[in-house]
């Protein structure tokens, strides 16, 4: 299995696994297309964007990570907004895989820490402790309806 940048012609190829995985359980998002598109546009066609993609021994692929590359006072860091694996292959290894490729990414890129967020009634959230993520106890994520 191997990470690489996402290329213009893996898109429809993403956007479709994407679809899969957060249309089903436990996420049932019901996204429309134009707003799919238009948020996913917003992820990978930015400047500091960083949208990785995850391919299996056949290249098929397999896993994304959308996000960000911010500057900081420590550093440079990565965050994390969407990390998907097809639902095929989820509890194989292979997120963990993944992100343990990532980490190499990153390093070689000087970036210091990698933050996300999830909810804590799915099983994203025990995923991500187990791969060494921990929550910030002063911090909070917080929502406000307009």
């Amino acid at each position: 299995m191997k990470i690489s940048n996402l290329k213009v012609s893996e898109y429809e190829e993403m956007k479709k696994l994407f679809l899969d995985v957060f249309s089903n359980e436990p996420w049932y998002d019901k996204w429309e297309n134009e707003q799919l598109d238009l948020y996913l546009k917003d992820l990978i066609d930015n400047n500091n964007s960083l949208s990785l993609v995850f391919h299996d021994e056949n290249n098929k692929l397999i896993g994304a990570s959308l996000g960000y590359v911010f500057n900081w006072w420590q550093g440079k860091e990565y965050f994390i907004k969407e990390f998907f694996i097809s639902r095929e292959v989820q509890n194989q290894g292979v997120g963990s895989s993944f992100l343990a490729q990532i980490n190499e990414v990153l390093t070689a890129k000087e970036i210091k820490h990698i933050w996300l967020a999830t909810e804590r009634t799915v099983p994203a959230f025990h995923f991500y402790q187990k791969n060494g993520f921990s929550e910030m106890e002063d911090s909070a994520f917080l929502l406000k309806k307009v």
